[in-house]
């Protein structure tokens, strides 16, 4: 699997994806810092978090073939290993159904709460904070890093 990851330098500032970009990677933070951050129909930008070396990010977009619910942004110059959706749905699909079920519920959970915003916003936040305490991990990698 090592010869089809990638690393990519991004500059401080850079974008990696934008909110409603189709996506093509998940992506593991090698050095650096990423922010998540959602623009509401308002036009006002709410921070979902701030990720750090060891986080995997980006992957929502792979597993259920939406578009990007949110942008991710380089904080600091950040060097990224790039995971391509072809690695992430063939490794989805060697899986128990009942996990692959849970993954797909969760994610569609995380992506109501977040576009009701407000009170729902808070509660995505925090649960990208807990899945991240956990071995600094973003949802998939959490059910995926026990195994």
């Amino acid at each position: 699997m090592t010869d089809i990851l990638n690393r990519r330098s991004v500059k401080a500032g850079a974008f990696i994806f934008r909110q409603g970009d189709t996506g093509h990677h998940a992506y593991v933070i090698q050095s650096g810092r990423v922010l998540i951050e959602k623009t509401n129909k308002d036009d006002s930008t709410v921070k979902l978090g701030s990720l750090q070396t060891g986080a995997i990010f980006g992957e929502m977009a792979l597993v259920d073939d939406s578009p990007r619910m949110a942008a991710a942004r380089a904080e600091e110059p950040t060097v990224l290993i790039t995971i391509p959706k072809e690695v992430v749905q063939k490794k989805l699909q060697r899986a128990d159904p009942v996990v692959r079920m849970l993954i797909l519920m969760m994610i569609r959970m995380i992506r109501t709460l977040a576009e009701h915003g407000g009170q729902s916003n808070k509660i995505a936040e925090e649960l990208i904070r807990v899945a991240q305490e956990d071995d600094g991990a973003a949802p998939l990698a959490t059910g995926s890093a026990k195994r």
